[in-house]
């Protein structure tokens, strides 16, 4: 009988956790469904100094692979949606106070000049100057 209690205790551990996978998932959907009905946002950079730039990454995440640079004062960005990435638990249990800062920042996936790429949303702001 001790098993037993065990066992249903570790299957429920495991309900939960696969509901809460799904629930990520489907907010990750839901989310994706709402941006492709609303028009495209058109971003301006914002916060980059004047001899620097923005990079343009490949995956939401800033160690990345840079696909390309974003001039500091460049406008006409094409949006393509934004999220929040969340580390799996362990990742998140070794990593420093810094990187848990960091894992928590807003990244959106962006076209600019015909490439497309991922940049920190905190340099982007709406630009109603676009069409």
């Amino acid at each position: 009988m001790g098993v037993r209690s065990i066992g249903r205790a570790a299957g429920s551990f495991f309900a939960i956790v696969k509901f809460s996978t799904g629930a990520a998932a489907l907010h990750m959907s839901i989310t994706a469904v709402q941006a492709a009905d609303d028009p495209p946002q058109v971003y301006r950079v914002v916060g980059v100094e004047a001899d620097d730039k923005l990079h343009m990454r490949d995956v939401p995440h800033g160690d990345s692979k840079i696909l390309a640079d974003i001039p500091p004062k460049a406008r006409g960005i094409k949006g393509l949606g934004c999220m929040t990435p969340e580390p799996s638990f362990d990742r998140w249990a070794d990593m420093t106070p810094a990187e848990r800062a960091n894992a928590k920042l807003e990244w959106c996936r962006v076209e600019y000049h015909g490439k497309q790429g991922w940049v920190a949303a905190r340099f982007l702001k709406p630009d109603g100057s676009a069409r």
